[in-house]
């Protein structure tokens, strides 16, 4: 039996082979200790309610920790997860050293306990990956010493006191989850808000039910020191802990699902080659900016611009610096348009500007400046200086068209204009 215990301690690996790891710690505990706990002296007397709880929560403790730890392995590599599963499954571990009789009683309470009271800290320092908060190694450090300290004390001085091994991991947790929920509720990730602002609530409430059981505890044990005064309270308040388990655990796999999400929508809108909003996005903008110009009865300028002589900077001087060129040419863009501008490369060596201009020559001068300030400013690699310049046009909501594609084919048509008028112009 304490080889089966103590084999469950063995965790220290890789991360690459971390997944590995848990399974085979689940498998222990499935295969080993589970059935040698129902034949051994913890078993000897009928099963209370609390022991029966705790042996429920460990088994959904180490479920989650399985499930977060293979989520977190998958290609996304959540760190977030891995540390949150890893948190519950210490936990877990922790847990069941402190409950076969087999072994010998200061050893499992001290060691037990000690597991117990570092959890927290890898599983508050996993749902702190969603913030810009980090927890600094050193105080959690002491933190922790000062968490196992009594427990060591208690187990040493030859007068033994229950409510110290009950109590000491606490303190620790409750700071931690405090501080995880502060920050999630405070910096929660914009693509997950809901989400992070969720499982804050479930951290407060965890500290809630874990503070209100270290009273209920300490009135019901009191100097009795008898553990078994307790059972009820142990029972209730560890069915409380499996449901903020499971709620928060959730909540973590709905953060990571929302960040997906977003990270997968911006792939779809952005230009993989210069960062810029792609045709898709370009059009969907539009969409947006010409409903709110025809309810405030405000224009709204399409410009589209063309690189001039990008053939022959191909041909002269290879795709390579093609493709660095495409990409100066959208770093100043970028930097140059306005806020209530949007700049984006719609193929090849076309650029489209959405100009939220209410005057026609307001919309001609934005244009302008984007022109100007891309021939200001040619693009630098080694000895090689190239200048680089853009030809456009450019159509005005509603007067020239109401859809994209009027419009797209008014600016066009202008923009040919300004190829043949010599380039490096935009015509309006």
């Amino acid at each position: 039996m304490r080889n089966h215990v103590w084999s469950t301690l063995d965790i220290g690996c890789e991360e690459s082979e971390e997944l590995g790891c848990a399974k085979g710690v689940f498998s222990r505990i499935e295969k080993r200790i589970i059935p040698a706990l129902l034949t051994t002296g913890y078993h000897a007397r009928a099963m209370t309610r609390a022991s029966t709880m705790l042996l429920a929560m460990l088994i959904l403790n180490v479920l989650l920790g399985g499930l977060s730890l293979t989520v977190a392995h998958s290609e996304r590599r959540s760190r977030a997860l891995r540390l949150w599963g890893w948190g519950l499954l210490l936990y877990s571990v922790g847990l069941l050293i402190t409950i076969p009789e087999s072994l010998p009683f200061d050893l499992r309470k001290v060691i037990g306990n000690a597991l117990i009271a570092y959890a927290p800290i890898l599983s508050v320092d996993g749902a702190l990956s969603h913030t810009r908060f980090r927890l600094r190694r050193r105080w959690t450090t002491l933190a922790f010493l000062a968490s196992i300290a009594p427990i060591l004390w208690n187990h040493l001085n030859g007068h033994y006191n229950v409510l110290v091994d009950i109590l000491a991991p606490a303190p620790i947790a409750n700071v931690l989850f405090v501080v995880a929920a502060y920050q999630l509720w405070r910096t929660p990730p914009s693509s997950a808000r809901i989400a992070s602002r969720f499982v804050a609530a479930t951290f407060a409430t965890s500290v809630l039910v874990w503070t209100v059981r270290m009273y209920a505890l300490w009135a019901s044990i009191g100097a009795t020191n008898d553990r078994d005064r307790a059972d009820l309270i142990v029972a209730l308040f560890a069915i409380a802990q499996v449901v903020n388990a499971v709620a928060a655990t959730l909540g973590l796999h709905w953060i990571e699902v929302r960040k997906m999400e977003s990270e997968l929508r911006e792939l779809a809108d952005t230009d993989a080659l210069t960062g810029l909003p792609n045709r898709r996005a370009t059009l969907a903008r539009f969409e947006i900016e010409a409903a709110h110009a025809a309810r405030l009865g405000h224009r709204l300028g399409l410009a589209i611009f063309d690189v001039d002589h990008f053939k022959r900077i191909n041909d002269h001087h290879g795709h390579l610096v093609g493709d660095l060129a495409l990409q100066h040419i959208a770093q100043v863009l970028g930097r140059e348009v306005r806020k209530t501008d949007l700049v984006g490369r719609i193929g090849g060596e076309e650029f489209v500007a959405l100009l939220t201009e209410d005057q026609e020559p307001g919309a001609q001068a934005a244009a302008d400046r984007l022109r100007e300030a891309l021939a200001a400013t040619p693009l630098q690699r080694g000895t090689l200086t190239l200048p680089l310049t853009l030809s456009g046009g450019l159509a005005l909501y509603p007067t020239e068209g109401e859809t994209w594609d009027a419009l797209f084919a008014v600016a066009d048509q202008r923009l040919y204009a300004a190829k043949s008028g010599g380039r490096n112009r935009v015509v309006g």
